[in-house]
């Protein structure tokens, strides 16, 4: 299916591997302001990203922090959807620093995206993870993690990105739309990315 034509959006997929090298992906989007040429925009964002992924955030718990030393990020992909720029690829490999044995590479917690509109095509999901042993309480993820990782989203959107020209969006591709991101949640169980699997 092709990209959908969304003006000043640029779809980004942070990209890495799992354990028994299992690919997976996080797939966001992002406005910029109309003086920010995608060029511009992508310079602006990638250390941005990178921070959210690798540093915590105040009392936010960063990717690098939970993630098993057998993951690591390998690079982040950024594609303008004017239909015509090519996508821009950036390399950071980095590995996760936590040594406890790895859950399986499916298992991830979800961060629920919201804007101001309702329904399925203005509601987004980040899968989060790989996750180790040691983020999960019997059965269900240790609240302490919960917590540092939703501080961390919440800090990627009230903190990192406001004055940067850059905005979070959720993008419709059915409808070629984007709305402002303007709240996240994370969910407080367990879910699976079974694509994971299959890569």
């Amino acid at each position: 299916m092709p990209l959908p034509m969304i003006a000043d959006t640029i779809r980004t997929s942070v990209e890495g591997v799992g354990t028994n090298s299992h690919k997976w992906a996080n797939i966001m989007h992002f406005r910029k302001s109309g003086v920010l040429t995608f060029p511009g925009a992508i310079a602006i964002l990638d250390p941005i990203l990178l921070n959210h992924y690798t540093v915590n955030s105040g009392a936010g718990f960063a990717w690098k922090g939970v993630a098993p030393v057998s993951s690591s990020l390998q690079q982040f992909r950024y594609t303008p959807l004017d239909g015509v720029s090519a996508s821009t690829v950036i390399s950071h490999v980095t590995a996760g620093v936590d040594g406890a044995d790895p859950l399986p590479v499916s298992v991830a917690l979800v961060v629920t995206l919201r804007t101001i509109l309702r329904g399925r095509s203005h509601r987004g999901r980040v899968y989060t993870g790989p996750y180790a042993e040691d983020s999960n309480l019997a059965g269900v993820p240790w609240a302490t993690n919960l917590a540092g990782i939703l501080v961390q989203w919440q800090r990627l959107l009230s903190t990192a990105l406001p004055g940067s020209g850059l905005s979070l969006v959720v993008a419709s591709y059915k409808f070629a739309t984007a709305e402002d991101v303007v709240s996240v949640s994370i969910d407080g169980r367990w879910d699976t990315q079974r694509r994971r699997l299959n890569a």
